[in-house]
């Protein structure tokens, strides 16, 4: 056997669980860039404070954990900038107005390490990458209206949280998130965006079978 932090190896448990978890979800403006009236533009979006959820379907190896998860959030639109990207006017403000939600859906292959302290609580890290599908409503910029962007971008999350052990089968657990998506050169045929996150921070479970 092998002892990690204290814990003897031989004594891990090694399980599926499902796992689920609510709470905030803030982004920072989004980058946008388009061509309007045949001139590239860019701004950005901003956006209210949310909120999100997951689940998903792990393994946990003893102090490894690896999992799929699917979750999901929304914020709303809270205003826009616009101005000319190219040409003599590079850099002139237009005019621009935006409502409506961002929302997001993520796919994530995510990973975590578990570091026991005692028997109840454990401390983790982890992090996850996968696709994150947007679908954010109309934007207009200097009189044009820009079709919705709804297109899977590439996305990843980093996670810091601690966990306790109800019982052999059910952990509790708040976590600290910081998420991004990129659209790694253009999103969608109208316009392209990449945002990160805010700290977010969430609560939820585990349930061992």
């Amino acid at each position: 056997p092998v002892t990690i932090l204290g814990t003897n190896t031989s004594e891990v448990r090694s399980e599926f669980y499902i796992t689920g978890n609510y709470g905030t979800q803030s982004y920072t403006s989004a980058d946008w860039k388009a061509t309007v009236n045949n001139l590239a533009h860019k701004g950005d979006i901003s956006f209210d404070d949310g909120t999100g959820w997951e689940g998903g379907l792990g393994y946990d190896f003893g102090w490894l954990r690896t999992e799929v998860s699917y979750g999901k959030s929304i914020n709303e639109i809270e205003g826009i900038t616009a101005e000319i990207d190219e040409g003599p006017l590079r850099g002139t403000p237009v005019a621009s107005s935006a409502s409506g939600d961002l929302k997001v859906k993520n796919i994530l292959i995510n990973g975590y390490i578990d570091i026991p302290l005692g028997k109840k609580l454990t401390p983790y890290i982890g992090g996850g990458i996968g696709a994150s599908k947007l679908d954010i409503d109309n934007i207009t910029v200097a009189g044009e209206e820009l079709e919705s962007a709804n297109t899977w971008l590439f996305g990843y999350k980093a996670k810091l949280g601690l966990s306790y052990s109800l019982n052999k089968g059910i952990d509790i657990f708040g976590e600290c998130i910081y998420s991004a998506f990129s659209d790694l050169g253009a999103a969608g045929e109208k316009y392209g965006l990449g945002s990160n996150s805010d700290i977010n921070y969430r609560a939820g479970f585990r349930l061992r079978f």
